[in-house]
């Protein structure tokens, strides 16, 4: 895998030197006035769209809607330059590897810069502060276990219901810490029930198996 990255890191940085060389050349071709008004288009139009997806999908890109925009417009003006690169020949090719060759020499030097999260759940996890995990804990500390086999029971297909219709993070996490509260009050009070239980298969509803040994 190491390899891949690797030859990864070197195609991109080599793709970015041959654009940068091809968006020079499309300056010099239209000029400072017309790349201008052709990066602006592309920025305009490419902005409010690139914007609206990050909105609307889940797994959102590392990138910033205007990021995103820059590099679409940087794009479109390096083509005219990169069609005229090519059309010049050997000195244009020898002009475009020249700048891929400088990027990878370029990339090599710099360290490699730590990933960041990777999609908008990610981030919300490290959104959870620690106190509110402190509350969480405090409020799962505070349940105290006076329930009968039967009760524990409805808790445990009520929290099933909970997980079935798709709960946050944070209550997922709180209803799984009370749902392993049920579970080793199931095999405390009713180890046989409990064993039963497991080798049905787990049912959704273990009243049955529980009850008949039980309270």
């Amino acid at each position: 895998m190491g390899v891949t990255v690797s030859v990864q890191r070197v195609a991109i940085a080599a793709g970015l030197g041959a654009g940068t060389v091809g968006a020079l050349t499309g300056v010099l071709l239209l000029g400072p006035l017309g790349a201008s008004l052709l990066l602006a288009v592309v920025f305009l139009i490419v902005w409010p769209l690139a914007a609206v997806i990050r909105q609307v999908v889940d797994d959102t890109p590392d990138y910033s809607a205007v990021t995103v925009a820059a590099l679409a417009a940087a794009g479109v003006l390096c083509l005219p330059g990169l069609v005229r690169l090519v059309a010049d020949g050997a000195f244009g090719v020898a002009m475009l590897l020249v700048g891929a060759v400088a990027f990878v020499l370029i990339d090599l030097v710099v360290p490699t810069r730590r990933e960041r999260p990777s999609s908008r759940q990610q981030r919300r996890i490290r959104r959870l502060t620690e106190e509110q995990f402190l509350e969480d804990e405090a409020l799962i500390a505070s349940l105290q276990c006076p329930l009968s086999i039967s009760e524990l029971c409805d808790v445990w297909v009520e929290t099933a219901g909970q997980l079935a219709q798709g709960a946050d993070m944070r209550d997922r996490q709180a209803v799984a810490e009370v749902r392993r509260i049920c579970l080793d009050e199931f095999e405390r009070r009713n180890p046989v029930g409990f064993q039963r239980w497991l080798d049905a298969g787990a049912p959704p509803n273990p009243t049955t198996y529980l009850m008949a040994h039980g309270e």
